[in-house]
């Protein structure tokens, strides 16, 4: 039986603070109100000197580049440091390492790079952060200090020193859980308002989902709702691998992906391959059955990601696969004169879970997966250890998260609060916040943008409960009310109907953190090949599967599949990788987070 997590060490938050940020040279009085700047910002001298530009890899940026934005600008006053973010594929990623070319700094993420976090060590890429941390790292030694102990003990190569700084770390509060303003995960999303208008089906299995979202389409295609352009109830895009055919629904089934093509299931507590799971067997039959029913886009096996979110804005698809891609597309139909349109969680879809009612612990971030690190390459470690921390501190945060304060939020009376103009041009421009910089960098920042700083309010204040309420749109107060009449509760915005269902018992969520699947070490050559392979091999299989005629066909391609895996020897890969899941569960525990 696998064993659950320990809450860890309380954050240690200082009430307030009197660091000045006018020890960096560049310091802005309006931000010595209750900051945590790092004394590390004098490190070079201050923004006096001419500005020194630091490469930064960060795939999740829109614009690579040298940061023109606000945020950006803000940076540079500030610590005299000029970001310029450089770009690419894991191919791109993989020549970098190959030449030593690899930025000043690095966001990692291995799954998507193709590189173990090990080899960067051993091959001599990464520079060891620790006499930089004990000078220049004040906010990194203080916030979350647990990453340093993984770090030193689990992403080392074994020589107990500091190369990479998980990010985006989260302490929850058990007694006052932040409930998301939708769901903040992966999961279904729904078109409400033309579930709405046809009269909000009853939906108990994904078959009857199934059925509404054909149903949803009929009606969307007759009212003709995205100006002659083609509809389809469920599409998707082809260079993120199999992502929109397994992940989401695996998800709702109670499942987390993890590295290597495994997924931890919470019912059983235990680590499964993924293209031999049940669970990856009955997303790819769900939207099998979609596509026979015709209500699966068949340019969704060709399309490129930004098509994709482009068909959702012009109103041609009715189902879409994360909170994070909803959020924007909502902010998109406002801005585009489509008030009435909206994607929301339906509380059910024929799957049990919803994941991201609350937001669960995350003491240590994503572990190795999202961490930052120093290459040998950087000129300027010192000027990169200043970025770092002020990204690591309670001030950095809430700049990543809610801009600049006098210009995207005020300080009344202690109470922090986004300024009406960021509130109502966040509302009525889907661009505006990537265009000031606002929640650009956030895979660099220490802080999740839900953490209650010491101040009270959260790092992104628009996550506020005062702010969740005050700003619902009208297709979210629609929602609340329809589900009001339903469940005779008083809800304020979509999340608060997700949480009373949990509470009632009616859906599930996960709210339990587990250590040991951020520490498994990288398997072998061998298997890491054959791994490769098996993800070649099942892009395309994955995709055949959907697209069989029958149930008779799925079933022979679901076993030619399998057979094939076999061949390629996935389960001798299978058997190495848990393997190393069974030994991190007993470094977990000697590490004391159960």
């Amino acid at each position: 039986m696998k064993r659950r997590m320990k809450k860890i060490t309380a954050l240690c938050m200082a009430a307030a603070m009197t660091v000045s940020l006018a020890a960096c040279g560049g310091g802005s009085s309006e931000s010595s109100k209750g900051a945590d700047a790092s004394s590390s910002a004098a490190a070079s001298g201050g923004s006096s000197d001419e500005p020194v530009t630091l490469t930064i890899w960060n795939t999740e940026v829109l614009q690579p580049g040298v940061q023109t934005n606000e945020i950006a600008k803000e940076i540079e006053k500030r610590f005299g440091i000029k970001m310029d973010v450089v770009q690419g594929d894991a191919q791109k990623f993989s020549i970098l390492v190959a030449g030593g070319d690899l930025p000043d700094i690095i966001y990692t993420n291995p799954a998507q790079q193709n590189t173990a976090s090990n080899n960067l060590i051993t091959s001599g890429q990464l520079l060891a952060m620790d006499d930089l941390i004990e000078q220049y790292g004040e906010n990194v030694k203080k916030n979350f200090p647990d990453r340093l102990k993984y770090s030193k003990q689990f992403a080392s190569n074994g020589e107990d020193k500091v190369y990479y700084l998980p990010v985006r770390a989260y302490e929850a509060d058990e007694e006052h859980p932040n409930i998301s303003y939708s769901i903040e995960n992966i999961g279904l999303m729904t078109r409400w308002d033309i579930y709405q208008a046809i009269g909000c089906p009853e939906i108990q299995t994904t078959d009857d989902y199934l059925d509404v979202l054909k149903q949803m389409q009929d009606y969307a295609r007759e009212k003709d709702l995205a100006d002659g352009k083609q509809i389809y109830a469920i599409s998707g895009w082809s260079d993120w691998g199999l992502w929109p055919w397994w992940l989401s629904n695996a998800r709702e089934m109670g499942y987390m992906d993890l590295a290597n093509d495994t997924i931890f299931n919470y019912d059983t507590q235990s680590v499964e391959g993924l293209y031999t799971s049940e669970a990856f067997w009955e997303s790819l039959k769900f939207y099998n059955k979609a596509y026979n029913m015709g209500i699966l886009d068949p340019e969704a096996f060709t399309m490129k990601n930004d098509q994709y979110w482009e068909k959702c804005k012009n109103g041609q698809v009715l189902m879409a696969y994360a909170s994070w891609q909803t959020e924007n597309i909502n902010r998109s139909f406002v801005s585009d004169g489509h008030e009435g349109w909206s994607f929301q969680k339906l509380p059910y879809d024929g799957y049990e879970y919803i994941s991201g009612i609350v937001s669960t612990n995350a003491p240590l971030g994503g572990g190795i997966e999202y961490a930052t690190a120093i290459t040998k390459n950087c000129k300027n470690p010192e000027k990169a250890m200043q970025l770092i921390d002020f990204f690591n501190s309670e001030e950095g945060a809430r700049l990543i998260y809610s801009g600049i304060e006098g210009t995207h939020w005020t300080d009344n009376d202690g109470k922090p609060q986004p300024t009406d103009e960021f509130i109502e041009k966040s509302k009525s421009d889907s661009n505006y916040k990537d265009n000031v910089g606002v929640n650009l960098y956030n895979k660099l920042c220490a802080f999740m943008d839900i953490q209650v700083l010491s101040d009270g309010y959260p790092a992104d204040l628009m996550k506020s409960d005062e702010q969740k309420a005050a700003n619902i749109s009208d297709q979210d107060k629609s929602y609340c009310d329809y589900y009001a009449q339903q469940e005779g509760g008083d809800y304020q915005y979509p999340g608060q109907v997700l949480y009373d269902m949990w509470q009632k018992g009616k859906v599930k969520t996960i709210t339990d953190y587990y250590l040991y699947p951020t520490l498994v070490q990288s398997p072998s050559e061998e298997t890491l090949n054959i791994i490769a392979q098996c993800d070649q091999y099942m892009n395309v299989q994955g995709v055949n599967a959907i697209m069989t005629g029958t149930e008779d066909e799925f079933n022979a391609c679901k076993e030619e599949t399998l057979k094939g895996l076999e061949n390629k020897n996935y389960e001798q890969a299978k058997t190495e990788i848990a393997d190393l899941y069974a030994k991190a569960e007993k470094e977990a525990d000697a590490f004391g987070m159960k």
